[in-house]
């Protein structure tokens, strides 16, 4: 994946961070590993998130 520009966690992005960083945001979000325990949101990589947990160690059904 490229270095995105992205500065703020994805749960800490405003309207105006999403406009212009969107084709960043959908590369972060497209084969995500961690989701976020507060907000819900998902990423490849635990940096983007604020409370990131891995997918994986997750009890599914």
């Amino acid at each position: 994946m490229k270095n995105t520009k992205i500065k703020k966690t994805l749960c800490r992005l405003d309207k105006h961070d999403i406009e212009e960083n969107i084709d960043d945001i959908a590369s972060i979000v497209a084969e995500p590993k961690y989701l976020c325990r507060k907000c819900a949101r998902v990423a490849t990589k635990k940096k983007y998130l604020c409370s990131p947990i891995k997918i994986k160690s997750l009890r599914l059904p």
